[in-house]
């Protein structure tokens, strides 16, 4: 009898998402859209080191801060590929072992805080009938330049070396039919870094995607 009821609330979601959303195809084959991208992830268990008081526990935190162009390509009406470039920050404490806390010795002398170039290879699928369901994954690739802050202990390379994130996108596409528009989605990326591989969950805001190609109907 749940199963039942279960897939009779299935269907009426998908029908009314088809009345609401599904009147015209939001994207078309062909279609290329250039936005712009603000974002932000952090590890569950950064705060927790941000206010230790004695010791920062073993663990690997980290908070990071991302703005930047995206580019998308539509194979099909659902299924887009995407780039872009993106300046990403973060704080990041890849912690093997617990750390000391004192008054001249604090989280941000030990952390790693790259400021990066970043490179997304991303396919996105516009979920069919519920077109505003958003739904991606991919890799980014990140190329440290330059550090924001630097630490007096000696050994601590606060800018990093290249590394992986593999995001995991699931959110809400507003781009209108054949106009431009938001999108907003919710994003959880592993970072794969020489010292550990802490998990951010975040956001990314896509405040105004501008559609610069669409083939003519």
């Amino acid at each position: 009898m749940r199963k039942k009821i279960l897939f009779v609330l299935v269907l009426i979601v998908l029908f009314s998402g088809s009345v609401v959303f599904g009147q015209n195809s939001k994207h078309k084959s062909g279609d290329m859209l250039l936005g712009i991208d603000l974002g932000m992830g952090l590890t569950p268990s950064f705060f927790s080191a941000v206010s230790a008081s004695d010791e920062i526990s073993k663990g690997n935190y980290a908070i990071t801060f991302d703005l930047g162009l995206n580019f998308d390509y539509y194979l099909f009406d659902w299924l887009s590929f995407n780039s872009g470039l993106f300046t990403h920050a973060g704080i990041y404490l890849l912690c093997d072992k617990p750390l000391p806390v004192d008054n001249d010795i604090t989280l941000t002398d030990w952390a790693k805080t790259p400021i990066c170039f970043t490179i997304p290879v991303m396919a996105h699928i516009n979920v069919p009938v519920v077109e505003w369901l958003y739904l991606g994954a991919g890799v980014t690739l990140n190329f440290p330049t330059s550090s924001m802050l630097d630490t007096e202990l000696v050994g601590i390379d606060t800018k990093g070396k290249f590394f992986l994130g593999i995001p995991l996108d699931f959110g809400f596409d507003s781009v209108k039919p054949g106009k431009g528009g938001s999108r907003f989605f919710f994003r959880v990326t592993p970072e794969i870094h020489s010292g550990g591989t802490p998990v951010l969950v975040g956001f990314m805001w896509q405040v105004y995607n501008f559609k610069i190609y669409s083939k003519k109907s």
